[in-house]
């Protein structure tokens, strides 16, 4: 203890000036510190401003039932959290460009085809021979290229699939399962050619 006064003695006391230095290097070191953007920090800006070029044509707080967004390039998204209301995502999708019949179902129903007259075999056609066929006539239609899921929730229409005059018809069928919501059965109808409304059926095997 008395070693430890020893120094303590030993030390000069502080000046006015030197307190008053330490005093205006203590402010500084409270003051905030600008901060540096390092690149992984301008990898996420920029993501952020790319995702505001999609121009949202629904708002509103909390979570909506659908949303519908037209990307730069012409493609538009459309999610789907609710299957209520398919008036109005028709709605949201005519402001995005996109002539659209929107149907949403139970689990285990369908709509009674046909209702209308698609531009393409997959819907009215001639059954496949096998499911190899099958697969090829689907993926090769014009109705798979404009509308594809891209997420459990979200889909993609490519509007440079649908011709002038055409219908996109879209049918979500309930899932009942929190891992794929619902299904989707899209199909473009011929120019010019009437849509019926749909009369829901049950969904046999």
């Amino acid at each position: 203890m008395n070693e430890l006064k020893a120094m303590w003695q030993a030390i000069p006391p502080a000046s006015p000036e030197e307190l008053a230095g330490a005093r205006q290097r203590l402010l500084r070191g409270m003051r905030p510190r600008r901060r540096v953007v390092t690149g992984p920090r301008l990898l996420v800006a920029a993501g952020v401003a790319a995702g505001l070029v999609v121009t949202p044509l629904i708002s509103g707080a909390g979570t909506s039932a659908y949303a519908v967004a037209k990307s730069p390039d012409g493609t538009v998204k459309v999610t789907v959290n609710e299957l209520r209301d398919p008036s109005g995502l028709e709605a949201k999708l005519a402001e995005a460009g996109v002539k659209a019949d929107v149907t949403f179902l139970g689990q285990d129903t369908r709509c009674a085809a046909p209702r209308f007259v698609s531009v393409d075999r997959a819907y009215d056609g001639a059954p496949a021979a096998d499911v190899s066929e099958l697969r090829s006539v689907v993926e090769g239609s014009r109705s798979f290229q404009a509308t594809q899921v891209t997420s459990i929730r979200t889909i993609q229409i490519s509007p440079e699939y649908i011709k002038p005059g055409e219908t996109l018809v879209v049918e979500f069928r309930d899932n009942r399962n929190s891992n794929v919501p619902w299904r989707l059965g899209a199909w473009l109808a011929q120019a010019g050619t009437p849509v019926k409304p749909c009369t829901p059926v049950e969904d046999t095997p």
